[in-house]
């Protein structure tokens, strides 16, 4: 019976190999996120008013020489300017954040970045989520726009959420 069973597979394993274009091709991701991006993100604080046009920068990595799907993972960071922030004159404002991220490449050009971390008495969550654009066609990401949530922990405070949009294009040093 075990013979019966190992014969068919074998010469159906070796009928897949024999046929042109097997075995089949992983995607390959729509383009290069590789580079520095400034823009803005406008948002909703939890608490507060709406909060428009604050400077963001997001600088992203990605192996295109990777295989497949490590060649769709992409990590970075992102800093988070608070400049635009009405707050107190007592409390000053306070410094950018620069916020870990990594995530993943759609063939369809979605990108979704994530971080989540704490460390002494403040933690920090930050979730992207928009369509990245090569708009001329180069193979490289021109723009990145889409929701963010970003969320500021610390201990003793009421925690600090903002929802909102973003938007980011590619920062050619001009």
């Amino acid at each position: 019976m075990t013979y019966r069973t190992i014969v068919p597979l074998l010469l159906l394993s070796l009928a897949v190999l024999a046929l042109p274009g097997c075995p089949p091709s992983w995607p390959e991701p729509p383009f290069d996120t590789t580079g520095t991006y400034t823009g803005t993100w406008s948002g909703q604080p939890s608490e507060g008013e709406e909060v428009n046009e604050c400077p963001l920068t997001i600088t992203l990595t990605q192996n295109l020489n990777a295989n497949y799907p490590g060649d769709h993972a992409v990590s970075g960071t992102v800093v988070v300017d608070y400049s635009c922030f009405e707050l107190p004159e007592w409390v000053g404002t306070p410094p950018p954040s620069t916020v870990n991220v990594g995530g993943l490449l759609g063939d369809d050009g979605t990108l979704t970045l994530l971080s989540g971390g704490c460390g002494t008495g403040l933690c920090v969550v930050l979730a992207l989520s928009g369509t990245g654009v090569d708009a001329d066609g180069d193979g490289d990401m021109d723009s990145y726009s889409g929701t963010w949530s970003y969320s500021l922990l610390l201990a003793g405070v009421q925690p600090l959420t903002v929802t909102g949009t973003f938007e980011v294009a590619v920062d050619d040093g001009a």
